[in-house]
């Protein structure tokens, strides 16, 4: 009896136990819980590049490289005045939203690298935000290089070797924008990657998140600079080819397929294109005030900002009429960042041209980049001495024909079979001066106007209307070729005419306007003076387009030759150097100059993994299937992660005409140092079937890390810049002979 009433006690035991337990399991699903996970080196490496990126970063206290640029920048947005940048506005909007919350009202006055800037400008605050970009880099590397499957180890050569570049250490450090390209590339990368590894739970609030998060960060990449749409180039292609996988899976019903194009529709194209409009529209709504890049834009365009040709515009007459004087401006760029007025001057044509063909030796015409007396002509009737304007006026339509008269000389603009003076193919275009010979005035232009205006109609609009002037002779318009005249024609741009009519080149319209009141109109035109008043309205979406084009068409133009300026075919093994700052008391300086081992081996392991490709490939060719099919897709993957990511990045750079820099190439130095991760990996993979692989790979890494460390204790003195260097330590600096130090003499 004795043993059944202690077996019946320890049942009733073990069910209240198992029954307590079950109660704290229910109450622990009924609770929300946050689980954290720390990767202690993942930590590690943010910490020590946070480290290395803010250390001194108030030093130097004067310009470094394109600070010049982006500083003042700053200065502009807090001012509210317009300015004019190749790239698009969200890196320079962040930075000036750091500046405004510093208390920052926009005040430099500093035009050259080196400049000191003034005490009230928040230089470690700006240069922080790149600085913190920066040092995040370097963990989400380290992830990305885990989220691939590589093991601890290579994700740890990958962080490290971004610690120690000294190139992206110098980039980092300063008011530019590369840091936070950087970042949102790989943001973009890592969202990806976490997007792609949820695909068994398709749909789910993680998914939707790492799917809008991808899109959000190559959308920011794209917008901080044009270069980062090559990310967002690999970054659709990669999700677009998924797709295309999943296409094949029977498994899913084609509602499902359907919905999963929907949503990477929605959040990779539709929300992307909704924040890029909406950057750009917080950008324009910001910078309403004239500035000194105005002139870039259209006579609409600046007349829509306060205080500049709004100064101009709205006390101006509407409508163009016999007797009005004009400025003819240049509507679309064949010249790009030289907008221009047509122009004369009292000087011909030389009566030889340096090629030894002859000239009308007639006054010259051209397009000139800046305002001038020497810019306005006088429109006038054919057979008519008169050019004051009537009472009421009589506007000038569609199809009319006219003269123009230069309204400093009063010689008309003219035109004849003599060949223009760069562009031989294209005719010359001059103001006629009778020398008494067989050369008769030719000097009558029908005007096209390819647009209604504002206001509809046929009659011409000063600012609205964009018109076309065709020779009555020749039926050949008036054009600016993109040639700038030599030194006889002032360095100022050609002008000619061309039989091809339609056509960009051919497009102008009135800027100033101004009714002829007096018969002396030469002496009139000399004492045109701007009236404030009140700017004209231009839509968001005009602005919006119209600056779209000329950061299209201003990216493409070529710059000048510059000191420090590459080739690409320089910068995988790093021949050239930048020499960003030079202290104007000492030898201290800073030079963009990267770590050689990560930039060497990285340019190796590029070709190394493209090398493996091409073998296992011959390889299955025979038949031979060195890696199981999980393993090859696996090895495929990485390949377009890493290789096709890097010529992405890097192949563009040989089809432009700019002036490029060794900066231009610091995105690809993320995919070099994510393929010497993989080709590590891959290795180790193999080395781990034979006894002791996996320490011998272990103890590579180390030695490279190692290495790395070496070089990047070496640099530091042209890495931070607080040092004088003497004429022994720059020769000593000097491992390549193409790397270029500075010396004072």
């Amino acid at each position: 009896m004795e043993y059944e009433d202690v077996s019946s006690n320890e049942a009733k035991e073990d069910t209240q136990q198992k029954h307590t337990e079950e109660k704290i399991k229910k109450k622990k699903k009924d609770t929300f819980s946050v689980n954290i996970q720390l990767d202690v080196v993942q930590v590690g490496l943010f910490l020590a590049a946070l480290f290395t990126r803010t250390w001194q970063l108030g030093s130097p206290k004067s310009v470094v490289f394109d600070e010049l640029h982006f500083a003042k920048y700053v200065s502009l947005y807090m001012k509210q005045i317009f300015f004019f940048d190749v790239h698009p506005p969200l890196g320079k909007l962040i930075l000036a939203f750091i500046g405004s919350y510093q208390g920052f009202e926009g005040h430099l006055g500093f035009e050259r690298i080196g400049a000191d800037y003034p005490s009230d400008f928040p230089l470690k605050s700006l240069r922080l935000i790149p600085a913190l970009c920066g040092s995040l880099i370097v963990p989400m590397v380290y992830q990305i290089a885990v989220e691939l499957g590589f093991t601890r180890w290579s994700a740890l050569l990958a962080g490290a070797f971004l610690l120690l570049d000294n190139a992206l250490l110098v980039q980092c450090r300063f008011i530019l924008m590369e840091g936070m390209l950087l970042f949102f590339m790989c943001l973009s990368l890592l969202s990806y990657l976490k997007f792609r590894s949820l695909c068994h739970r398709s749909f789910s609030l993680q998914w939707f998140f790492w799917l809008s998060l991808t899109g959000v960060s190559f959308t920011c990449t794209l917008s901080v600079k044009y270069v980062g749409l090559f990310t967002a180039i690999l970054v659709l292609y990669l999700i677009w080819r998924d797709y295309w996988k999943l296409l094949s899976d029977f498994t899913k019903s084609d509602l499902c397929l359907l919905y999963h194009m929907v949503a990477r529709g929605v959040f990779l194209l539709v929300v992307p294109a909704v924040l890029y409009v909406y950057i750009f529209y917080i950008h324009l709504s910001v910078l309403t005030k004239a500035g000194p890049h105005d002139n870039i834009m259209t006579s609409a365009f600046q007349a829509s900002l306060e205080g500049g040709l709004a100064t101009l515009t709205k006390g101006q007459p509407l409508h163009i009429a016999y007797g009005s004087q004009i400025t003819l401006k240049h509507t679309y760029d064949p010249a790009p960042g030289h907008p221009c007025w047509l122009h004369s001057h009292a000087t011909p044509y030389p009566v030889k041209y340096k090629d030894g063909r002859g000239s009308s030796h007639q006054q010259q015409v051209t397009c000139y980049s800046y305002k001038d007396v020497n810019n306005w002509w006088i429109v006038k009737r054919p057979n008519q001495d008169s050019m004051l304007v009537d009472d009421p006026p009589e506007a000038v339509k569609n199809g009319d024909i006219i003269q123009l008269v230069h309204g400093i000389t009063g010689r008309a603009l003219n035109s004849h079979d003599v060949a223009a003076p760069v562009s031989p193919q294209h005719q010359e275009v001059s103001c006629y001066i009778d020398y008494n010979v067989s050369m008769p005035a030719q000097s009558l232009w029908k005007l096209d106007i390819l647009n209604n205006g504002v206001y509809g109609g046929e009659k011409w609009e000063t600012i609205n209307s964009q018109v076309r002037l065709v020779h009555v002779n020749t039926s050949q318009a008036v054009k600016i070729t993109g040639k700038f005249l030599p030194e006889w024609g002032f360095n100022q741009l050609e002008v000619a005419t061309d039989r091809v009519v339609q056509q960009e080149a051919t497009i102008w319209n009135v800027e100033e306007h101004r009714y002829t009141k007096s018969d002396n109109a030469q002496e009139e035109v000399g004492r045109h003076e701007m009236i404030p008043l009140n700017p004209t309205y231009l839509s968001f979406w005009q602005k919006f387009s119209e600056l779209q084009y000329r950061m299209i068409m201003m990216g493409q133009d070529k710059d000048m030759e510059h000191k420090y300026s590459s080739s690409p075919l320089d910068w995988p093994f790093m021949k050239k150097n930048v020499a960003y700052w030079l202290s104007d008391n000492s030898n201290a300086q800073i030079h963009l100059v990267g770590n050689v081992v990560v930039w060497f081996t990285g340019t190796i392991s590029i070709i190394s993994y493209s090398g493996l490709l091409v073998f296992y490939l011959l390889r299955r060719r025979r038949e031979c299937y060195d890696l199981t099919q999980d393993d090859w897709t696996h090895f495929l993957f990485v390949f377009d992660i890493v290789v096709v990511g890097y010529f992405i990045h890097y192949i563009p750079h040989f089809l432009t005409d700019k002036t490029l820099f060794l900066h231009h190439y610091l995105p690809c130095v993320i995919f070099k140092v994510l393929a010497l991760s993989a080709v590590v990996n891959h290795i180790d993979m193999w080395l781990s079937q034979i006894r002791y692989g996996t320490k011998i790979m272990t103890n590579v890494i180390v030695i490279l890390i190692a290495a790395a460390l070496w070089v990047f204790q070496e640099l530091l003195i042209v890495t931070y810049g607080n040092t004088n260097l003497n004429a022994e330590q720059v020769e000593k600096l000097t491992w390549m002979e193409s790397w270029d130090f500075l010396l004072h003499k």
